[in-house]
């Protein structure tokens, strides 16, 4: 490459560069997975260059990226190294894009492309929507971009297994599989193929492949595997149903005709269709993401000259009808729209399309491909083997190729100053967090404090937020994060329901502080998920929220500090004094209710079954009367009958004043929701029952290390 094409070529990166938005100081590629991603950075940036655990939330155990770990330990050295995460986000971006990009000029080179047009091809690798516009998915988006770097150390290897390649080709396997797994296990798929296709077409080879290329593509593979799986502490996450597979898999609608507001010209001319939420399965990204057919037509007709040409044309062509296969999910979709009265499209019925594709079995029982709910995704291979086709084509010289390029680059993209000014945007919200809630909650909370946000949820913003100010929150952003973190939670906090304020919640937070499982509340009036997708985020929970703090100051134990996005609350000084079992009891007697605690006092109605989260209680019934001693106190289950304990009753004298009956205790290893407790008096008893209570069994304070 001489200076000119160098030249020419970073000209043409700083452009892809900034139609990805990956350009610091000035933009940012998304907002929600960024901010996402950098807590994790300013987390490890806090401990140390070397950590690749977030001790700042996801307490009591510090916890591990669960995808992503490629992008976001470059954004901590960046961060420690004194940048704003928002520019070293954009930075971590841009070095992987910019790696993308080479290496898809490698591989066109690789393929005879001549340097003018090799140029050209890797821009257009990069003009993809099923890369930028992926850019929302953080780490799905770079992984997607990054195919070209790992099939070309796939077929440098395929070509001559030299020590230097094979060394190249196990990093690849790893850096992949710590970047994303859809993309890590699309690699695999697509490498091992066209491996084998190899093999087969060249028995002059057969012998290297089989001795020297082989051994290394297990070892990178089952390298990378170990190390992701010691990392994240698991093989693999729970499996979706089919219904999730088939919602987010491709409707050839989404793939022939290109979507609104996402393509510049074909918004321009009319081409494109309207889709929403509302009408359509899954969400927008399976068909903003997925329009591709003039790439794919033109491919097809590429392995047609070509297929002579070259052995690898057939093997690309495999691959691309793999990922294509995949990519359609367990059921075939031309326009599937979702019928009345579906609120969610998180699911779909095999009713709702044309036909079974064949594919449920690998979906729901090969490893790997059972974890990779979103089918349509599958198609980034069939893209990148498309786009390598077509490569393939241009190295012939043929005007026809040059053409076809040229058209399906200016088909995808986007709408270029619009997605500019999207991506500034990103960048101003982001520094407006710092300012409007991190440099609020530093007034408040101090370095290393236990905090829990509740009521809890996908905490998305809380891994910023945590990581910023250096506290130790339990909540964490990420599904497959807060099922893992939730596992190690005090008991306290597992009973409180996700997302949810049932009667008992404000007993139950108070609880925490209590039991010295937290230093804080923070009562967000903000959706912790969203806000970090859009700032200023609105005070969605102010209202519901309200009575809660009013219950919480009504004990007379907390002092609450207001603000436009929070609550705070924290015991006061005479409550932080108090012993822990004073104070659990100081608790439950302002704020007993189910599903934590069961109190009544007097029966002036027939009472009724009642919630009750898991854990060890404490039952005492109250009144008055004659007892043997005889007789029993049962906490059952109202429907179904079953017994959760059986309590005797205590003997009495007699007497008219209202005292202790019966005095036992309850463990219930589930939540139970229709708890009954019926007394059966012995034989000649004579009782008036006046109330009971279910309290939780106090117990000294534990502290979280």
């Amino acid at each position: 490459m001489t200076a000119g094409s160098r030249l020419a070529a970073l000209a043409v990166l700083a452009l892809m560069l900034a139609m990805h938005g990956a350009v610091p100081f000035l933009a940012v590629p998304t907002l929600g997975h960024a901010v996402w991603t950098t807590g994790f950075a300013q987390s490890f940036a806090n401990d140390s260059v070397l950590a690749i655990h977030a001790a700042n939330f996801g307490a009591p155990r510090p916890a591990a990226i669960a995808f992503g770990l490629a992008g976001a330990w470059p954004a901590a050295l960046l961060v420690a190294a004194g940048l704003h995460p928002a520019d070293a986000y954009s930075v971590m971006a841009a070095l992987w894009l910019s790696l993308a990009f080479f290496s898809a000029y490698g591989l066109a080179r690789l393929g005879g492309v001549s340097v003018g047009r090799a140029i050209g091809g890797a821009a257009l690798w990069l003009t993809m929507p099923i890369v930028w516009a992926h850019a929302e998915y953080c780490m799905l988006g770079l992984g997607i971009a990054l195919l070209p770097f790992y099939f070309l150390c796939a077929l440098l290897l395929l070509r001559e297994p030299r020590p230097g390649r094979s060394a190249l080709y196990v990093l690849a396997c790893v850096v992949a599989a710590l970047m994303d797994g859809y993309t890590f296990v699309m690699f695999v798929a697509g490498a091992s193929l066209l491996g084998a296709w190899l093999f087969m077409r060249s028995p002059a080879r057969r012998s290297v492949l089989l001795r020297r290329a082989l051994p290394v593509h297990l070892a990178g593979v089952a390298a990378a595997c170990v190390l992701y799986i010691s990392y994240v502490g698991t093989s693999h996450y729970e499996t979706a149903p089919l219904e999730a597979f088939r919602a987010w898999s491709l409707d050839l609608a989404f793939l022939a005709v290109p979507s609104e507001g996402v393509h510049w010209i074909p918004d321009a001319l009319g081409w494109s269709s309207a889709r929403s939420e509302e009408r359509f399965f899954g969400d927008r990204s399976v068909w903003r993401t997925t329009f591709a057919a003039p790439l794919v037509l033109g491919a097809l007709w590429a392995w047609w000259r070509m297929r002579r040409s070259t052995v690898l044309a057939t093997g690309l062509l495999a691959a691309l009808l793999l990922g294509f296969y995949m990519a359609l999910g367990p059921s075939l979709k031309i326009q599937a729209t979702r019928p009345p009265g579906d609120q969610t499209g998180k699911a779909m019925a095999a009713e709702h399309a044309l036909a079974p594709t064949g594919s449920a079995g690998l979906s729901s029982r090969v490893p790997g491909l059972r974890d990779m709910r979103a089918a349509y995704r599958w198609l980034a291979l069939t893209v990148f083997s498309a786009w390598l086709l077509l490569m393939l084509w241009l190295s012939a010289g043929q005007r026809a190729a040059l053409l076809l390029a040229a058209a399906v680059g200016l088909l995808n993209l986007p709408h270029i100053a619009q997605k500019w000014n999207e991506d500034a945007h990103n960048r101003e919200m982001f520094l407006r967090i710092d300012a409007d809630l991190v440099q609020d909650l530093r007034r408040f909370l101090g370095r290393g404090e236990r905090v829990a946000f509740l009521p809890y949820g996908n905490d998305v913003l809380v891994n910023y937020l945590a990581a910023r100010l250096g506290l130790v929150s339990y909540n964490i952003g990420g599904d497959k994060n807060l099922a893992e973190a939730r596992r190690h939670w005090p008991e306290t906090l597992r009973q409180i329901p996700m997302a949810s304020m049932e009667e008992g919640f404000p007993a139950q937070a108070l609880l925490l502080l209590a039991r010295g499982e937290a230093d804080a509340l923070v009562l967000p009036y903000i959706d912790l998920l969203w806000a970090a997708h859009r700032w200023p985020g609105p005070t969605v929970f102010k209202e519901s929220l309200r009575p809660v703090v009013a219950a919480m100051r009504k004990t007379n134990l907390v002092s609450v500090t207001e603000r436009d996005h929070y609550a705070l609350i924290r015991l006061d000084a005479a409550a932080r004094a108090a012993g822990a079992v004073e104070l659990e009891a100081a608790v439950l007697r302002h704020l007993c209710a189910p599903p934590i605690c069961l109190r009544r006092d007097r029966f002036a109605s027939p009472g009724s079954p009642a919630a009750l989260a898991p854990g060890q209680f404490r039952v005492r019934v109250y009144g008055a009367g004659v007892s043997n001693g005889q007789g029993r106190v049962e906490a059952l289950s109202a429907q179904s009958g079953f017994r959760h304990a059986s309590i005797a009753l205590l003997a009495r004298p007699g007497g008219g004043e209202s005292s202790l009956l019966a005095e036992g205790y309850l463990n219930l290893p589930h939540r139970v929701e229709d708890l009954e407790l019926r007394v059966s008096p012995g034989e000649g008893d004579m009782l008036r029952v006046d109330g009971y209570e279910v309290l939780p069994r106090p117990r000294p304070a534990a502290k979280v290390p």
